[in-house]
């Protein structure tokens, strides 16, 4: 399901078509019990009407995915279910009888409303949840004199209730909506806007948290800098919107070439660091696993395309500046050497 989901109008349909049947089977049982299927009351009408529509929509979801006119006609038909039922308890239930409570709507009143807000939004489902609690709120003072007494507590409970709910529910949906702009923010502040890997804020956090591991847990990792050769020659012949094409197909080349739990990013311009587990002969081997790759991975728009490396292990008392210019002291030496190699540093 995760993997289909590529929107919020796709997020919304899965979630109708796992809660339109648990709402038919509910008013079927409603009805049933009720013995609404043959009764000619307002209830019942209603009740019949929104099993035949929610099939009809769980069908439609099905075949053709979410709609406005599904979307609305679902929370006017529920709207209007619950204001009548509202209004049928409070007269039948509690006034004619003489006693009763509103208990079963203060507990199913916090689905309404989010209901309410997912279909309408932040701003439009406050509203809209207000004018049906003032519906509700008109409709329960209309009969405020002849509710028996042991039935007030529970009349006050149901309003106080629905607006609390109203507006826990508004600054709930507003602190999601905040909560999540700002995990965009932070993810988006250590990626970088043209490969999506990682920028060089983020690698400078992966080098602190790395070396204070292996400060005090004795961990070893290698560091491996690596360029794209003769880059400037792609800019310049074939423009910088090529240039950035191989950027990123050159970083999802390497992305996808290495083992789990390495760390790779994207160091300025051509330049890219991986920090990896592997250590020694093992760095040297995956930084000329990664050469070779380059070397004969066939790019779109550019052919003959390599890479230079640069290998450095940490050692004890290793900075990130110590541990950078050693990795850096490989790689000048791999492009001295004639590009294309690898070298520690």
């Amino acid at each position: 399901m995760a993997k289909s989901i590529r929107s919020f109008a796709e997020l919304k349909r899965h979630i109708y078509l796992w809660v339109l049947p648990i709402l038919i089977f509910s008013l079927f049982t409603n009805s049933i019990l009720e013995k609404l299927f043959f009764a000619r009351s307002l209830n019942g009408i209603i009740n019949i009407s929104l099993i035949i529509w929610f099939i009809v929509s769980w069908i439609l979801l099905y075949k053709r995915g979410i709609s406005t006119i599904i979307e609305y006609s679902n929370l006017i038909l529920i709207s209007i279910y619950h204001v009548t039922k509202v209004a049928s308890v409070i007269y039948y239930r509690i006034v004619q009888s003489g006693g009763g409570e509103l208990g079963d709507f203060i507990v199913w009143m916090p689905l309404y409303i989010m209901f309410i807000f997912f279909t309408l939004g932040q701003k439009r489902g406050l509203y809209f949840s207000f004018i049906i609690f003032l519906i509700t709120l008109i409709n329960g003072l209309m009969y405020i004199g002849e509710l028996p007494p042991e039935s007030v507590d529970s009349f006050i409970q149901f309003y106080i209730a629905t607006s609390v709910y109203i507006i826990v529910l508004y600054y709930a949906q507003h602190l999601f909506k905040v909560f999540t702009e700002m995990e965009i923010v932070k993810k988006h502040a250590f990626l970088d806007s043209l490969t999506s890997i990682a920028n060089r804020h983020q690698i400078d956090e992966w080098l602190e948290g790395m070396i204070r591991d292996a400060r005090e847990t004795g961990t070893q990792f290698a560091v491996i800098f690596f360029d794209i050769d003769h880059f400037k020659l792609v800019n310049d012949q074939l423009g910088h919107k090529t240039g950035d094409s191989v950027l990123i197909e050159f970083a999802q080349l390497v992305k996808s070439s290495l083992p789990l739990g390495d760390k790779f990013g994207r160091w300025g311009g051509e330049e890219f660091i991986l920090i990896s587990s592997s250590c020694g002969d093992n760095a040297l081997k995956l930084a000329e696993y990664l050469r070779a790759i380059i070397e004969n991975h066939a790019f779109r728009e550019v052919k003959g395309l390599t890479a230079s490396f640069g290998v450095a292990d940490y050692q004890p008392g290793d900075t990130i500046d110590t541990l950078l210019n050693r990795a850096d002291k490989g790689l000048y030496l791999s492009k001295k050497t004639g590009r294309n190699k690898v070298h520690t540093g």
